[in-house]
């Protein structure tokens, strides 16, 4: 049945892509005037600028690097809530858990995924952001090492914020679903001067709700604010901030029976305590200056400030064994704060007025200093350390609240600094041929303090990364390329000895195509891609409740992304995409690893989403999101966890200033695990069944 529904999906995707070839040929298109972005009604995806994240002033079709936008329609047409959504319906991404409930974890191309935010990164997160402060978010897949010095293999996801804009629209809105959840939206934006060179934007968010797990609920608030004006002739300045509190019940999933098996429990079986919440708090900041120096020189400066602090009490359990046993513990978190300050100045220089049309060179410079902290204590068990899952939550939940304090404390700091400077240059040799190289120079400072011992420093050696392309467009919008780029990425990663684990080190191959359609609503992509990567860490055990993990000696990433995003027919918008992945270790010092394929990674996704709008205001939309069964050990001496589908629709109707919208998320109440820490350890996530929310907005 699983390979079944698998064709289906593909199926699906083949069948949309040849429409897409079709009748989106014969679509009227509409006029634009040289240099102005078109918007469709709808999802915009073509015309955006990545330069911030790709470092190059190139139109998406042209940058030789596989790359998915992801609009603010979009996530509200999906209902998306955060970025594990997101990845569901992006290939190449995927889904990798929500380790005690904090944060999505991405990977792209089977490694992990960096983050920025406008285009200045900020390593991990530990907080889901809500996409009402975001205009979209830009996932570039593969090494971008050239453009951050240090940088994840996979790729990167930019957050880029909300700009206030003329003619950006004030609205409220109000949400309701299932289990309870609520939410309020507000948004007001306008001028502050007659002339309308300054405009401003405010948003307010207010949201809570239970859980189909019971004793589990959250609530978040969100503040956010901007300044976008036009200084000067050539001279634009924004800065954006915001505050945002989430509060959740601590949650890490159900212990699996030692043959990985799931516990004989239901859905809505809940491991913890309800009174145990984690809150955390985020401040960030963040500004720019663009300055059009001349037709030839731009110059941009940006600068990002992100903290975030978690606090409170988590419990879990682990070590299920057949009679219903398994091991419970606490862990009271003090601290755990990350912290991230970046600034980079950048420059392009066009080579049009020399006589090379479409050909520039960039320089950039950037600083990133991260950083996190994290103490708490393990209270004593009076009661004993061993539950049993057959007593139920009542007695379960007794257990965990009868911790007692003090305990053992324990506390890990660590901190990576790097400087880089880069250039990339873009040269048209020829009408239709476009080479490009690119260089980086980085100086990484790691170190690590455990406890109240000295700091142990990391860094190692400055490290350069290479670049090369090649683009080849024989008509207008049709564009091939082939890429070689190399990745470096220090890691805070911790192992059995409390060493920090090597520098990530690797290279990429890839070769692909794009396709926009003469009226820029139809873009499709292709691509093939091979990455070698040393260094890759791997869970080996926790100590202390601090996880502990051992590099993989290289491994080898092949796979295959194809997807097909734009509007089909006037009101018709589709977004499909298939991925497949082969991971395999190339080297390692355990010979007997060699040659096996990694655990946790499924090899196929697949994914597309439609909506069509009728006359009179009226749209329908759906979804459907597969993910393949995951090995979980390399000798299958643990099950697999199964693969699923989920399916999504959406009806709603436009009147006047109004909208009303009605999202069902996993339609037919599929059952479904998601592992959250690479290792069974923890045991899994049951993923969440069938929910229902209706939402009303009103513009003004």
């Amino acid at each position: 049945m699983g390979r079944r529904r698998h064709l289906l999906v593909v199926g699906a995707f083949a069948l949309q892509v040849g429409l897409l070839a079709g009748p989106a040929q014969a679509q009227e298109a509409e006029p634009a005037a040289d240099g102005d972005a078109i918007v469709v009604s709808g999802y915009r995806y073509l015309s955006e600028d990545t330069s911030g994240t790709t470092g190059l002033p190139l139109s998406l079709e042209k940058v030789p690097q596989s790359i998915t936008l992801i609009s603010e329609d979009f996530l509200e047409a999906t209902d998306a809530r955060t970025l594990g959504d997101v990845a569901q319906y992006t290939p190449g991404a995927l889904f990798d858990g929500n380790p005690g409930g904090t944060s999505s974890v991405i990977k792209l191309r089977g490694f992990a995924a960096g983050n920025a935010i406008d285009g200045l990164n900020v390593g991990a997160l530990d907080y889901e952001p809500d996409f009402a402060t975001l205009e979209r978010l830009e996932i570039v897949k593969g090494p971008t090492s050239v453009v951050y010095g240090a940088a994840n293999p996979g790729g990167i996801i930019n957050q880029v914020t909300k700009r206030a804009r003329a003619g950006t629209l004030s609205h409220i809105e109000l949400l309701g679903g299932s289990w309870d959840r609520w939410r309020i939206e507000g948004q007001l934006a306008g001028a502050l001067n007659a002339a309308e060179t300054v405009h401003v934007i405010g948003i307010a968010v207010h949201e809570e709700g239970d859980s189909f797990m019971q004793r589990v609920g959250s609530a978040k608030t969100v503040l956010y604010a901007g300044i976008d004006a036009d200084l000067s002739a050539g001279l634009t300045g924004y800065i954006h901030g915001g505050y945002e509190r989430y509060r959740r019940t601590s949650f890490d999933g159900i212990p699996t029976l030692p043959d990985g098996s799931p516990a004989p429990v239901g859905r809505s079986f809940f491991i913890g305590s309800g009174d145990f919440e984690l809150v955390t708090p985020v401040v960030r900041v963040n500004g720019g200056l663009d300055w059009e120096a001349s037709s030839a020189l731009s110059v941009s400066l940006k600068v990002n400030y992100l903290r975030s602090n978690t606090t409170g009490e988590s419990g879990f359990g682990y070590d299920l064994q057949p009679n219903g046993d398994f091991l419970i513990a606490v862990n009271k978190i003090t601290k755990s704060t990350t912290e991230a300050f970046s600034a980079g100045l950048s420059g392009v220089y066009k080579f049009d007025d020399l006589g090379l049309a479409d050909s520039f060179i960039t320089v950039a410079a950037n600083y990133q200093d991260y950083e996190t902290q994290q103490a708490g204590t393990i209270p004593d068990m009076p009661q004993g350390d061993v539950a049993n899952i057959f007593d139920g939550v009542d007695a379960i939940e007794a257990l965990f609240n009868s911790r007692t304090y003090p305990g053992f404390d324990y506390g890990l700091n660590r901190r990576l600094r790097y400087f880089t400077l880069s250039t990339q240059a873009s040269i048209k040799v020829a009408e239709p041929l476009t080479l490009l190289g690119g260089i980086s120079w980085a100086k990484p400072d790691v170190s690590k303090q455990s406890g109240t011992g000295p700091w142990q420093d990391f860094s190692g050696d400055s490290q350069t990364s290479l670049r090369l392309a090649a683009s080849l467009e024989p008509v207008k919008g049709l564009n091939f390329y082939a890429s070689y780029s190399e990745s470096f990425q220090p890691q805070l990663f911790i192992d059995a000895v409390g060493d920090v684990l090597p520098p990530l080190a690797g290279e990429q191959y890839e070769v692909g195509v794009k396709y926009v359609s003469p009226d820029r609503r139809i873009l499709l992509t292709a691509a093939l891609f091979d990455v070698r990567q040393a260094n890759q860490a791997r869970y080996d055990q926790t100590i202390d409740l601090i996880d502990r993990y051992a590099p993989v000696g290289k491994v080898r990433h092949r796979g295959f992304e194809m997807q097909a995003v734009g509007e089909i027919t006037k009101g018709w918008q589709v977004n499909a995409g298939l991925a497949i992945l082969d991971p395999t270790i190339r080297e390692d010092d355990d010979t007997t690893l060699i040659g096996k394929t990694l655990t946790f990674l499924p090899k196929s996704t697949a994914s597309i989403y439609t909506s069509y709008e009728f006359g009179g205001g009226a749209f329908v939309g759906g979804g459907i999101r597969y993910v393949g069964s995951v090995k979980t050990d390399f000798d299958r001496a643990t099950r697999d966890i199964a693969s699923y589908t989920l399916v999504d629709a959406s009806a709603g109707y436009d009147f006047e200033r109004f909208r009303v919208q009605l999202n069902i998320k996993n339609l037919f109440d599929k059952h479904y695990f998601v592992n959250n820490y690479q290792t069974l350890f923890y045991g899994n996530v049951v993923g969440e069944p069938r929910s229902v929310t209706i939402s009303l907005r009103a513009n003004f």
